[in-house]
């Protein structure tokens, strides 16, 4: 393994587990979770939850481990490198004031080289300004330049196109940043270092909130944006914690990615798709073998919606892109994917009957038995099997309400007269599911040690818009293509 520069050591993923039975040590991890035997030399290295990568040994055991989500590369303090092989590319329509305020945030990366290229994708008033000259002369060179498409392409054309000119002025890395977005001090170094790793394609930083807040739509934004990945590190792989990363703000090596399918040869991103074409991107990478990273210590702060008919309206967009996917990707965008002992404990779960409890139950009992059988640690084959539980508990009702609630309600609509026990107790459950689906989203997004950034009633009632207006989108999209490739859940051995 070539260890990447600044990083001395990785860190254990939180969910990790060392374990050490009759003299031997075994690593339990990752997403998805995988059973790792280190040889008997190198398993004293795994004492302290971190990993020096200073010997061969050390980086070889690091490379095992970062590469199945078990541990993270510590990417270490500042780094004062140049800037000369790095261009950002900010793609723009009708935002102005938005690349001053991107422009004016670089200004210490400016100053060590780096360079700018603005694609004004078709803007109602071209993008010309003093402080964003149009074109760099020998006479006179800058670091920014602004090119222009007569006529709005979309946000992948305009990145391709961004992508060529970087690529043509000698940039080796191209940095992504969107017009409504701000990067914070020290957002670039550890990119750039998980970009040291000659298998890491890209890599994003955590986008947050430029105006956090805490109650209605501010507070649900600050707390739950979909473009914030979390605080945890993690490798971006399609059905992980971590699934995709929003081009947004990211970080790629452009000759590590693989060429777009549509053909045009100008760039990674496919040119056909006006939304989810980051998606795309990153699982078309994942499958060609090479890497992607998400680094929560790097910052770009983000301008959210702060009234709830943008905010849906976007949701409902963002839906829009399953179909494209599912047409690429097949299973990765299954909206609902369980093993059959997972499903049997959620059905169980939910139907609130003692019959089921105990299905439940025994479901859970015999999952314990199989994986005890391949850990040999009673205490970590319970860790996992509630994992496992309490993630389908929750899918179950995330299922029904998001992408499936047409049919819910329609479900709803066909018994609402009725008096019937099991009507009665089919109206109770799934409100009550909305109800506790809700409230877990909430406390989840929550920092470590902190409480929820935002109050529940408002995030509760927001989040089941929000599910409604991503499954119009999910709906429209897969009646746009005749398919119903987006909607068809997995069922995993």
């Amino acid at each position: 393994m070539t260890t990447p520069r600044g990083v001395s050591r990785v860190v254990l993923d939180r969910r990790t587990r060392v374990l050490r039975r009759g003299g031997v040590v075994r690593v339990l991890g990752g997403d998805p979770v995988t059973l790792v035997t280190p040889a008997p030399g190198v398993a004293s290295l795994l004492d302290g939850g971190a990993i020096p990568t200073g010997t061969a040994a050390g980086a070889a055991l690091a490379r095992a481990l970062t590469d199945r989500g078990m541990a993270h590369p510590d990417v270490g303090g500042p780094d004062a490198r140049g800037l000369a092989a790095v261009a950002v590319v900010i793609p723009v329509h009708d935002d102005a004031d938005g690349v001053a305020a991107v422009v004016a945030a670089l200004g210490s990366e400016l100053a060590r080289g780096l360079r700018v290229v603005v694609v004004d994708d078709g803007s109602t008033v071209p993008l010309a300004a003093p402080s964003l000259p149009t074109q760099p002369t020998p006479a006179q060179p800058s670091a920014i330049r602004v090119v222009r498409h007569e006529d709005p392409r979309g946000p992948a054309a305009a990145r391709n196109t961004g992508t060529a000119v970087a690529l043509s002025g000698g940039a080796d890395v191209v940095v992504y940043l969107d017009a409504d977005v701000i990067p914070e001090p020290g957002w670039l170094e550890p990119l750039l270092t998980h970009l040291d790793d000659p298998r890491v394609a890209a890599v994003a930083p955590r986008i947050v909130a430029a105006a956090p807040g805490r109650f209605w739509v501010r507070g649900y934004e600050t707390a739950r944006s979909a473009l914030d990945m979390g605080h945890e590190p993690a490798r971006v792989r399609p059905r992980t914690r971590v699934a995709y990363v929003p081009s947004a703000a990211l970080a790629v090596r452009p000759d590590r990615l693989p060429p777009a399918p549509d053909g045009s040869g100008r760039g990674p991103f496919d040119e056909r798709l006006r939304v989810a074409e980051d998606v795309d991107l990153c699982w078309r990478t994942d499958r060609a073998g090479a890497l992607i990273r998400y680094e929560p210590s790097s910052r770009v702060a983000h301008r959210h919606r702060t009234t709830v008919a943008p905010l849906l309206v976007r949701r409902a967009f963002y839906g829009t892109g399953a179909a494209p996917l599912a047409d690429r990707h097949g299973a990765a965008v299954a909206p609902a994917v369980a093993a059959p002992w997972s499903l049997a404990v959620a059905l169980g779960f939910w139907s609130g009957t003692p019959v089921g409890l105990l299905v439940a139950a025994g479901a859970s009992a015999r999952a314990w038995s199989r994986t005890r059988a391949l850990t040999g640690d009673d205490r970590a084959a319970a860790g996992l099997v509630l994992r496992g539980s309490v993630a389908s508990v929750r899918q179950l009702p995330e299922a029904l309400l998001r992408p499936y609630w047409p049919l819910t309600a329609l479900a709803l609509l066909s018994t609402a007269h009725s008096r019937s026990p099991v009507a009665r107790g089919l109206r109770r459950r799934v409100a009550a599911a909305a109800v506790a689906e809700g409230l877990w989203h909430w406390w989840a997004a929550r920092e470590p040690g902190r409480a929820p950034v935002d109050e529940p009633l408002g995030h509760v009632i927001l989040h089941r818009l929000d599910d409604l207006a991503y499954g119009v989108g999910v709906w429209r999209s897969a009646w746009a293509a005749r398919s119903v490739g987006a909607l068809r859940p997995e069922l995993k051995r």
